[in-house]
């Protein structure tokens, strides 16, 4: 593999207020940009499967193909009254594979791990998550909440994905992400470690982004031919 064309979104909160004309939006600008690999680093949904499965937005956007792939996360608001593995189900009936405290190998060429959400009490340790990771592939992160970024780039993850911030949403709410978060918004750089996170392709709460871009993002990899230590 030399390249890698990835689009990501994160933040879609379908539900009430974000539905069928956002979910039809996401699908055309995303087939537009054709990727190799789709990735929702979380909060597809806006706590309420009901809403989302009622209003179709699972047929619309299960119109969404990669070759290599669709992969989702879950967020903070992909919560369900019932199992998680309805959820998961019901998500996954929408064409995308949901990684949740999991690691794949997609056509030997490189390795996804998705974890789950901070705020789930029995989350996995990044480390313990990655035993037996082939290092010399590379190593993509999905995790909605953008905390820990050295302990990712110490355990070898190359980029890591992540929403959660919606950038404030409303200003002047950027200058709050951006003390919380060393990363709330954009690409950072630690040596050979990435971090993107976007601001979000939906919104939470009232229907509003002032000073903040609803966005989808695409991410052009090149990959050297060295071997990672």
């Amino acid at each position: 593999m030399e390249r890698l064309n990835i689009v990501m979104a994160a933040d879609m909160h379908f539900g009430m207020l974000s539905g069928v004309t956002h979910a039809k939006r996401i699908v055309k600008e995303i087939k537009a940009l054709q990727p190799d690999i789709v990735l929702y680093p979380g909060d597809i949904i806006d706590d309420n499967l009901d809403v989302y499965l009622k209003k179709g937005i699972d047929t619309i956007i299960g119109d969404i193909e990669a070759p290599y792939g669709v992969y989702a996360s879950l967020g903070n608001h992909d919560k369900f009254d019932g199992r998680m593995e309805e959820l998961i189900e019901a998500l996954e009936r929408s064409h995308m594979r949901v990684l949740y405290d999991e690691v794949i190998t997609v056509e030997d060429k490189l390795t996804l791990i998705g974890r789950k959400d901070r705020t789930e009490a029995d989350r996995s340790e990044l480390k313990g998550l990655m035993d037996g990771v082939d290092h010399k592939q590379p190593i993509l992160l999905l995790d909605h909440q953008p905390y820990d970024l050295d302990i990712a780039k110490e355990n070898g993850v190359d980029l890591m994905v992540s929403g959660h911030t919606h950038r404030g949403q409303i200003a002047p709410a950027h200058l709050i992400t951006r003390a919380i978060y060393e990363n709330d918004w954009g690409h950072l750089q630690k040596g050979s470690f990435h971090s993107v996170v976007t601001s979000g392709f939906g919104f939470w709460g009232p229907p509003i982004r002032i000073g903040s871009r609803s966005e989808i993002v695409q991410i052009n990899l090149t990959f050297s031919d060295y071997q990672k230590e």
